[in-house]
């Protein structure tokens, strides 16, 4: 189950599910009424993605990282959107943090896989053109060798 919490127009914790709890380490009730972006490694970016929940609505995919107690991170993408009262005014904000942490990983192994068959083909062609100069050279040494030969050759032989 993803993170999902609640949050006041003034920015403090109202709710957690039991994701939220595990992600971060923090119990339920130490979690409500704090500040939300504290749980992130950049509270700034944090606070302007949940401004930006009130000023369009909602948010889609915006990337967070969680921090545990532990200083375990979690990397997810933050879906939020605005909830109002039965008279339509905006009471606070709804987010679902989607973990991405092994996309992360798996992107990042497949980069590095990327780079290492980038680096084996450079090398192989480093080979291949000092392989294709050495034969030519071989060639050229041995139409020298067979012309030293006839020149070297008594004549009427």
């Amino acid at each position: 189950m993803d993170p999902l919490v609640t949050i006041s127009t003034e920015g403090k914790i109202t709710d957690v599910n039991e994701a939220t709890i595990k992600v971060t380490g923090v119990p339920r009730e130490k979690m409500i009424g704090t500040d939300f972006s504290d749980y992130f490694t950049k509270p700034k970016e944090a606070r302007e993605g949940y401004l930006q929940v009130f000023s369009k609505g909602f948010v889609t995919d915006y990337p967070l990282t969680i921090r545990d107690r532990n200083d375990r991170l979690t990397n997810v993408l933050d879906n939020a959107s605005v909830y109002e009262d039965v008279r339509g005014v905006v009471i606070g904000v709804f987010a679902a943090a989607r973990d991405v942490t092994g996309q992360k990983r798996a992107e990042a192994e497949v980069a590095e896989q990327r780079n290492k068959e980038l680096e084996r083909l450079a090398e192989l062609e480093r080979f291949q053109k000092l392989t294709v100069g050495r034969e030519l050279k071989m060639i050229e040494l041995k139409k020298e060798i067979a012309e030293l030969e006839r020149s070297l050759a008594p004549s009427g032989q």
